[in-house]
């Protein structure tokens, strides 16, 4: 639900603020009230946060926490990577993609995903079906999508990224900056990277970045650019489906 949702944003911000011991003792407390109360299914789901949680802080240690998936990278040294690229002064330790899908303008979408150390994070991930756009028009979806991502977070005081990657080239970066900056938030650092050459467009520069096929920063942003895009296409085939089945 949008109340569980709400709740596990929080606590992960406050485990990233330092938080971890007293957020893990508070979460015991209330699984076993839910299971004192036989609500088994929160007192599970609690049970997984925890765990979920206790591990985070050693995500992107691929000697010390083996994760299930397949990663195609080191994740440290792609967000070191990344933090040189892009000049940051620390290292960043959110990053979220953005993705549009669509068939010749029907049923489009987008999804967000979110990697937290360098790794997805799936309790992040949000679908969004386009409501404001006709036809086929990416940049006005990614702009709808960046507004409605970014406005509720600063109602709602959600943790934000620290880099926002947009799939695309420059276009599609303006739109993601045009709505940032209609909003009262501390913006993240937003970037697009685009598929047939692998450039990376960045703010204020006229021309784009070339990483090196071989560098790590541009292996994590392809990582979450690719995850991106395969969530919003499975949404967007899901709902295909529906449409066709008339479900």
């Amino acid at each position: 639900s949008k109340e569980e949702y709400r709740k596990s944003i929080h606590r992960l911000q406050q485990f990233l603020e330092g938080g971890k011991k007293a957020l893990l003792s508070e979460m015991r407390e209330e699984m076993e009230t839910a299971a004192r109360q036989l609500r088994f299914e929160d007192a599970a789901r609690l049970r997984d946060e925890i765990a979920l949680l206790e591990t985070l802080d050693q995500r992107g240690d691929l000697a010390k926490h083996v994760q299930p998936e397949v990663f195609p990278i080191d994740p440290k040294r792609g967000l070191a990577g990344l933090q040189k690229v892009l000049r940051l002064a620390v290292r960043p330790r959110i990053v979220e993609g953005i993705d549009v899908a669509h068939t010749a303008g029907t049923e489009t979408v987008a999804a967000l995903v979110q990697f937290i150390d360098g790794l997805p994070f799936k309790p992040g991930y949000r679908r969004f079906r386009i409501k404001t756009v006709e036809g086929v028009d990416d940049c006005a979806s990614i702009r709808e999508v960046v507004l409605r991502r970014f406005r509720r977070a600063g109602e709602e005081g959600q943790l934000l990224p620290d880099v926002l990657l947009i799939d695309g080239g420059k276009g599609q970066l303006s739109a993601a900056l045009s709505a940032i900056e209609s909003l009262a938030i501390k913006p993240p650092k937003v970037v697009s990277l685009a598929k047939r050459e692998e450039e990376l467009f960045v703010p204020d520069a006229e021309e784009p970045i070339r990483l090196s096929r071989n560098s790590f920063a541009l292996r994590l942003l392809q990582y979450v650019r690719d995850e991106a895009h395969r969530f919003a296409q499975h949404y967007h085939h899901t709902l295909r489906r529906r449409t066709t089945l008339g479900e």
